[in-house]
């Protein structure tokens, strides 16, 4: 089934809902928010949706103007609603913490009477411009991860006392967290992200990162070589969690070409173990998948 959420610019409410495999809406709920907001993902365990209301939303001065600009509020908290996935409004259970704008989370599980969530924490989720900045620094202030100082963080939402506790999981700026997609809603260990180029949206590395030791494996792809959001892909019949392979799509500026490059998951920082050359070049991308052949109908 698909888990989904949506929500108007000026409507106060967000949107959950649950498509089945079949393509049929059969879940959907109003989750009432305090005006419009900017979330952008969603996380889920085996039992709850978990969704957000971070202090960073449109200017209600600006909307009177017919104008979109965001502003962060410090002073509010963030806010998670916790809800069962075929739950109701009225069993919606709202939990605070610190104040924050999160772009992407990266995986979420139960431990216990706890609900564990992993995401990429901005430690200035407004960066201020440079007197004389220019359009280009106008442009990528709110998608700089170096401006924005996003880095991996951890909130654990105690449902039996309502309380949260939260930590940061790294000292290093990252983005774009991918996990082996067999363990999503449930513990994990590793998470695999990106590094980016200061003062734009450019991916220059991957990191492999064990959320149980802390270790942190480091691949550089090289000056003027960027990649994609690094998808893993397991091995057939695999036997572990980082059993498997790597995958991003790379646009190497410098030789005017693109390309697809494997790791092994295993140990990434060893390099790419094959490189597929595309036949035309493509641009710097984000988000991507991964899906075996056999999961995709018509194959």
């Amino acid at each position: 089934e698909l888990l989904f959420f949506n929500y108007g610019k000026q409507a106060p409410y967000m949107h959950y809902g649950v498509v089945s495999a079949a393509g049929e809406l059969v879940h959907y709920i109003d989750l009432p928010l305090p005006g419009p907001l900017l979330p952008h993902d969603m996380a889920f365990t085996e039992r709850f949706v978990i969704l957000n209301d971070c202090p960073l939303f449109w200017d209600p001065a600006a909307l009177a103007k017919g104008e979109h600009a965001n502003r962060f509020y410090p002073e509010l908290p963030t806010r998670f609603a916790i809800v069962p996935r075929r739950g109701t409004s009225e069993q919606i259970r709202w939990f605070e913490a610190a104040p924050t704008f999160v772009l992407h989370w990266i995986n979420a599980y139960e431990d216990g009477d706890e609900v564990v969530l992993d995401g990429f924490f901005q430690h200035d989720p407004a960066p201020s411009l440079p007197e004389g900045a220019s359009l280009h620094d106008r442009l990528f202030r709110f998608l700089d991860i170096h401006a924005l100082q996003a880095r991996p963080h951890r909130w654990r939402f105690d449902l039996r006392t309502g309380q949260t506790r939260e930590e940061p999981l790294s000292e290093r700026v990252m983005e774009f967290g991918m996990i082996n997609a067999q363990y999503a809603g449930q513990a994990y260990r590793y998470a695999y992200n990106v590094t980016g180029v200061p003062g734009a949206f450019l991916f220059d590395g991957l990191v492999k990162h064990d959320l149980q030791t802390g270790r942190e494996e480091h691949y550089a792809l090289g000056a003027g070589v960027y990649g994609s959001e690094t998808v893993m892909a397991p091995r057939n019949g695999s036997a572990s969690e980082d059993d498997g392979y790597l995958v991003s799509f790379v646009s190497d500026l410098p030789n005017d070409r693109s390309e697809c490059w494997i790791f092994s998951a295993q140990a990434p920082g060893e390099g790419p173990i094959a490189r597929v050359r595309l036949p035309e070049r493509i641009a710097s991308g984000t988000h991507a998948c991964w899906a075996p052949a056999s999961a995709l109908q018509g194959w």
